[in-house]
């Protein structure tokens, strides 16, 4: 009988840890860090942040967050986060992102059963996914008029220890922080390229200030996570910590009206907009409409 009760406690651990998730909603304000289940955080940039989705897909739970700058409108972060709790699985293979050699950045460290990859990167910031959690973002943008530039600069970051893996990946628009505006277009003859960046000072500056600012997230979630400076999961990612910034834009005084400046209508419509099209669930849509309403 001892046992048996011993076994079921165990089992409703197992159950809490394997569903593990964010607990917020689509509009919560949130700001310093965000929290997976009990324990797991990842660090926020300065500022405030609106939570535009929360979502599960397979073992994944994904949360997605953004900042809006206030004095243009456009969109100064966006920033993706996603989690698995515990798992079926007893590891996972490294994402194909830790194979690229033509970033401007990367560093990573394979080994038995566990991993950890980090980059810094350009990308476009058009979505052509058709479906699954990147189809729902690009629908939340569309319903919520999101004003962000042609090119992000971004950090990404995973690591996975067994059966858990943690990923994150911060979206920059460098074009707040005095990068002009870029020419091409494409991600292969962008001014951010590896291969063209030298002819463009102000884009490698920027980049290079962007590798200090992503390692402060890196070794933030070291520390948070226990890896130890002398673990090779650690990256290093304290020694390329230098005293730089970029213009982090912290607008911490007021709360929702300077992340989201629309209506009360307008924020309704919205949400009727995101149900309809799938992209938050009627559930989601009630504590929202709830939240805004009261």
């Amino acid at each position: 009988m001892k046992k048996y009760a011993i076994f079921i406690i165990i089992s409703l651990l197992l159950f809490t840890s394997a569903n593990a998730k964010w607990n917020y909603e689509p509009g919560d304000i949130v700001k310093g860090e965000v929290v997976f289940g009990k324990k797991d955080s990842f660090k926020l940039p300065p500022g405030e942040f609106i939570v535009a989705l929360n979502t599960r897909e397979r073992e994944f739970k994904d949360l997605l967050v953004y900042q809006i700058d206030e004095k243009s409108g456009m969109l100064r972060w966006s920033i993706h986060f996603f989690a698995t709790g515990r798992t079926e699985w007893g590891w996972w293979n490294p994402p194909k992102f830790c194979d690229r050699t033509n970033v401007y950045f990367i560093k990573k460290i394979k080994a038995n059963k566990k991993y950890a990859c980090w980059m810094v990167n350009h990308s476009r910031s058009d979505i052509s996914a058709n479906k699954g959690f990147w189809a729902k973002v690009r629908e939340y943008e569309i319903a919520n008029k999101i004003k962000g530039p042609d090119i992000y600069v971004y950090s990404q970051y995973e690591y996975s220890k067994g059966p858990k893996v943690w990923g994150a990946s911060y979206y920059y628009n460098p074009e707040l922080d005095g990068v002009p505006k870029p020419k091409s277009l494409e991600w292969d003859t962008n001014e951010f390229h590896k291969q063209r960046v030298m002819n463009y000072p102000k884009h490698e500056e920027f980049l290079k200030k962007y590798i200090s600012i992503s390692a402060g997230f890196v070794d933030d979630f070291n520390k948070t996570h226990k890896i130890k400076n002398s673990s090779s999961l650690s990256l290093n990612a304290g020694e390329y910590i230098s005293n730089v910034s970029i213009n982090t834009g912290d607008s911490s005084s007021s709360k929702k009206d300077k992340v989201s400046t629309l209506s009360l209508t307008e924020q309704l419509k919205n949400l009727k907009e995101l149900l309809d099209s799938g992209a938050i669930t009627k559930e989601e849509f009630k504590k929202a409409k709830d939240k805004l309403l009261n």
